[in-house]
């Protein structure tokens, strides 16, 4: 019986990017992830400890991987992605609000999911999510977009006032700071 290796974020980062240029890249992408954090404790001790929350691992055209820490108390404002997400959690547990149209111009709550260590979510390009740590301790994830992220036009959602507004580092902290 030979002994599992040390996880390897570099490893990982290499097989994401090698499934990001599949035919059936999210199939293969969230297998990945779903193979990775099934052991979360493995992944948990073997991943560095970044100084920020958000830090992009890697980004192409193909896709964009990112390593997010979202401490106690700690939310996202609304927003969609434009492209495939895949989020895995390896450590504590994070809330994602799900959002539709309220066919006023706004947007309402439709569907809330937990995901705890150990579990994969996959979202379409044209969901809309806030997120948030479910947990007394931070939650750590890899959060997996098939095409380059911070590149792409996105939107913001002020549920409050109904309004719709482009995802800039402005806007982002305007509405992070109503949480």
């Amino acid at each position: 019986m030979t002994a599992k290796k040390n996880f390897d974020i570099g490893v990982l980062v290499e097989h994401l990017k090698t499934a990001s240029r599949q035919p059936d890249a999210r199939a293969e992408v969230k297998s990945i992830l779903q193979e990775t954090v099934a052991d979360p404790v493995w992944v948990s001790t073997g991943m560095p400890d970044y100084e920020d929350d958000d830090v992009v691992l890697f980004e192409d055209d193909n896709v964009s991987i990112w390593h997010c820490r979202f401490p106690v108390g700690y939310s996202v404002p609304a927003h969609d992605h434009q492209v495939t997400a895949t989020i895995a959690v390896y450590r504590g547990s994070e809330r994602n609000d799900f959002w539709e149209s309220d066919g006023e111009g706004g947007i309402r709550k439709s569907n809330e999911q937990i995901l705890s260590a150990g579990n994969v979510l996959q979202i379409g390009p044209n969901a809309i999510h806030s997120v948030g740590c479910a947990s007394p301790e931070p939650t750590c994830g890899i959060h997996v977009y098939l095409g380059w992220l911070t590149k792409i036009d996105r939107s913001l959602f002020d549920v409050e006032r109904g309004e719709t507004m482009r995802f800039d580092d402005e806007n982002y902290q305007r509405l992070k700071s109503k949480d």
